[in-house]
């Protein structure tokens, strides 16, 4: 088996160096790092985990903290997205990842017990605002710590710019000559669907365009099926007729395509539809909706995560925004 003498031998590096590469101190130049990791995996060197941890006094290991009860977990495609992206960037540097849970041997305990137990040296975390008590106490502990889902006051978050998201589906849709424009809006206790009703509302005022809570219905779960009643309720109580829907996730918004067609609407003939994420079925719906960068998202949390667990300097403000795009398919049209 070969040894980290061996790669310092064949890399031209000292062992000093090799080992510092190995275990990502700071001060090593890329290029040497490239060098020394390409040597390692031409003669076969395998770094020993156990052995790196005793050194550097760190697991090297990352939890993450998420909730499938609450569909903020890896079944769902935007957070699985995420969640692959950041592991193959933690994986570079070093990382391994395991999985937080309020459960051990059988028994209940604390995510922080959990956390301690498993000795990580950082929490990437999707936990919902309904989820929030559960994980205040990794929130208040001293655990370095990212999250992708809900900011948290002097911690690091990586999201979506969902406000001005909402600025682009809206302007679509006005371009397009659509002024009575209804929303299909999440809870408002998350922050995400909150900052994009936000934007539909500040759109409408910003444009002069009449806001009439007859057009809004709020969804209070984040499936197919609670679009559909939502759309179903939207059609049956709103006294104006409205001419666009702008529904704050996509799944909302292909039920409500699905619905409108089922009941003898033609979209987007009658009524264009616009969604936000671009998940993967966005696509085969034809579905114009706003696209969140999932694997920006996740390389840049894993960053701000890699960069508090090896203590270096930040470059981010605790609340980090990734931009969003406009994704144009069948979905919306013109009016006269």
């Amino acid at each position: 088996m070969a040894t980290i003498y061996d790669v310092a031998a064949a890399s031209g590096f000292s062992p000093a160096t090799v080992s510092k590469a190995f275990n990502s101190y700071p001060g090593i130049n890329q290029k040497t790092f490239d060098k020394i990791m390409q040597t390692a995996k031409e003669i076969g060197y395998i770094p020993n985990s156990t052995a790196r941890a005793l050194t550097t006094k760190k697991s090297w290991l990352v939890g993450m903290l998420f909730s499938e009860e609450l569909f903020t977990g890896i079944k769902h495609p935007h957070f699985g997205e995420i969640f692959s992206s950041a592991q193959i960037h933690l994986g570079k540097a070093g990382y391994d990842v395991v999985f937080i849970n309020n459960a051990l041997g059988g028994e209940n305990i604390s995510y922080l017990e959990h956390c301690r137990y498993r000795g990580v040296d950082g929490v990437f975390m999707a936990a919902s605002a309904s989820f929030g008590k559960a994980v205040q106490c990794i929130v208040d502990s001293d655990v370095k710590m990212v999250s992708v889902e809900f900011p948290y006051p002097q911690k690091y978050s990586v999201l979506s710019e969902n406000y001005n998201g909402a600025m682009l589906a809206m302007e679509h849709l006005r371009s397009l000559g659509h002024r009575k424009i209804a929303c299909i809006s999440g809870p408002l206790f998350s922050p995400a669907a909150a900052e994009r009703y936000q934007g539909y509302r500040d759109f409408l005022s910003a444009h002069a365009m009449h806001f009439n809570p007859g057009l809004v219905v709020e969804a209070t779960e984040f499936t197919a099926a609670d679009g559909y009643d939502a759309v179903a309720k939207l059609v049956s109580v709103a006294k104006d007729k409205f001419t666009a829907i702008f529904a704050t996730y996509d799944d909302w918004a292909c039920a409500a395509i699905n619905y409108l067609r089922e009941n003898g609407y033609k979209v987007p003939e009658d009524i264009s539809v616009v969604g936000f994420d671009d998940l993967v079925h966005a696509e085969f719906a034809g579905l114009t909706t706003i696209r969140q960068d999932r694997e920006k998202i996740g390389c840049i949390a894993a960053d701000v995560l890699i960069a508090q667990m090896q203590d270096m300097a930040l470059d981010f403000p605790h609340d980090v925004r990734v931009p969003t795009s406009l994704v144009v398919r069948s979905s919306c049209s013109g009016i006269a």
